[in-house]
């Protein structure tokens, strides 16, 4: 008798253990398949770029923030104006958060994207004689007292600036672009990083 429940323990503990992991890995598996189908283009408007971002999985992306690094001589590139990097400053544009292009919300930092929708990150701003890269505030406003992230200057005319766009959220792998920013062309391009596998994904975990 005694080995009998015994028997019916260990097949309800085993039973137990077999579901949680089961869960899990349909909850990484949820997680790594909607990283992936993460897609990020381009959308060239009137004097400016943005980044449309696009979710073409079956969740939700929950509250999904965009991040820019550039690479740049702060004492030769920056272009003093209503920013928060200053010409000379040695400060750098590492991972800093862009606002998402939602005019009725305020520019948030953070949106939701539903499956099949696409959300527009504010990227970039072309200027006669320089770009214009905004801030979590959004584009520099003198009336609104808004500022910029960094004005970078045209000069040289074959001047490109590189980095990385980053997309997070909350059910979200990291997910970044290479970013490369034409001022003269008035050009943003963009190419996927490669994507871990879900296997080694799951064997880091």
């Amino acid at each position: 008798m005694n080995q009998f429940w015994a028997s019916c323990l260990g097949g309800g503990l085993a039973g137990a253990v077999v579901t949680l992991i089961v869960q899990k890995l349909r909850e990484d598996w949820r997680i790594w398949n909607l990283s992936n189908k993460l897609e990020c283009k381009p959308d060239p408007i009137s004097g400016s770029c943005r980044v449309r971002v696009h979710n073409n999985g079956i969740f939700s992306i929950e509250d999904a923030i965009g991040y820019i690094t550039l690479d740049f001589d702060s004492s030769k590139d920056v272009v003093d104006g209503m920013a928060f990097i200053k010409k000379g400053s040695g400060d750098r544009l590492c991972e800093d958060r862009l606002c998402w292009a939602e005019a009725r919300s305020n520019n948030p930092f953070q949106a939701s994207i539903f499956p099949g929708e696409n959300q527009t990150l504010d990227v970039v701003r072309f200027h006669e004689t320089n770009i214009e890269i905004p801030s979590e505030q959004g584009w520099s406003h003198a009336t609104k007292g808004t500022q910029a992230r960094v004005f970078l200057s045209n000069n040289p005319a074959n001047k490109v600036y590189k980095g990385r766009l980053t997309i997070v959220a909350k059910n979200l792998l990291r997910r970044n672009f290479t970013i490369e920013i034409d001022p003269i062309n008035k050009e943003v391009k963009l190419d996927k990083e490669q994507f871990i596998g879900f296997f080694d994904f799951w064997k880091c975990k």
